[in-house]
């Protein structure tokens, strides 16, 4: 018995499509062969111009679509770049010393200029507390309060900028030379870091038992602070040796103070 199968005019149309393009059993293929055949007049025409456009066409429009980036990361990068620039012209030789210690001397220079117009700020704070109580509510007294006001706004820019740039120099250009180099003087120490050591070194040096047995107040006042700057070392057996490092140098004979004992 012969059975007739009726093919309807579609399926007819997708069978030769299928044989003459055997990729169209592949689901994700046929998918977009669908949609196609399936396109509006508007998407044909946008595909048209799409397909129109040149590679520089479409590099200024991938462009336009990336994020901007800000002033101040352009700058940033900018004035890294800078100092690198600068320091990489000293790495032939013997010259690569000078650019390991530029890695320090630049941040240091910022620095400098950065505490200076802090001071120059302070002294012109303290002038206009000054001219505040000489100020008798007329024009010139008032001008001249204005006038100090414009300075010390330009002071604070000032600070700002100059803090900003030494700290990306010390946390972006010194790390950077020093990798290049291979060389590393140690932890940078900041100049408010230098006046407290040296502070604490000269109170130390009066730490001894000539002062001890001369002056108990002036010998409790440094010790005080000793205590209070370095607590894991104030109570160490070593301090009581470094204390009586110079009984050789008194007269007589010098009990060992109770509390030491």
């Amino acid at each position: 018995m012969v059975q007739n199968n009726t093919i309807s005019k579609d399926n007819a149309d997708q069978r030769r499509k299928t044989s003459a393009n055997p990729n169209l059993t592949n689901p994700s293929v046929a998918l977009d062969e669908w949609k196609r055949q399936h396109q509006t007049p508007d998407q044909i025409q946008a595909r048209k111009e799409l397909d129109a456009m040149t590679t520089e066409q479409l590099d200024a429009i991938a462009s336009e679509l990336k994020p901007k980036s800000t002033y101040t990361d352009d700058w940033e990068l900018r004035f890294i770049t800078k100092a690198l620039e600068l320091a990489e012209m000293f790495e032939d030789g013997n010259e690569v010393i000078i650019k390991a210690k530029l890695g320090d001397q630049i941040p240091r220079m910022f620095e400098k200029m950065r505490d200076s117009v802090h001071d120059k700020a302070e002294t012109m704070l303290r002038d206009r507390q000054i001219k505040l109580r000489q100020h008798v509510g007329i024009e010139i007294t008032g001008n001249k309060l204005d006038d100090l006001d414009e300075k010390i706004a330009q002071m604070r820019q000032q600070y700002a900028s100059l803090n900003h740039a030494f700290h990306l120099l010390l946390t972006h250009f010194r790390p950077r030379v020093q990798g290049s180099t291979g060389m590393n003087f140690g932890k940078y120490t900041k100049l408010g870091e230098f006046a407290k050591v040296k502070r604490m070194q000269n109170r130390n040096k009066k730490l001894t038992m000539d002062t001890y047995m001369n002056s108990r107040a002036s010998f409790d006042k440094y010790f005080s602070e000793y205590q209070a700057d370095t607590p894991h070392l104030a109570q160490s057996e070593d301090f009581v040796e470094d204390l009586m490092l110079d009984l050789s140098n008194q007269d007589g004979i010098i009990e060992m103070p109770e509390h030491l004992e």
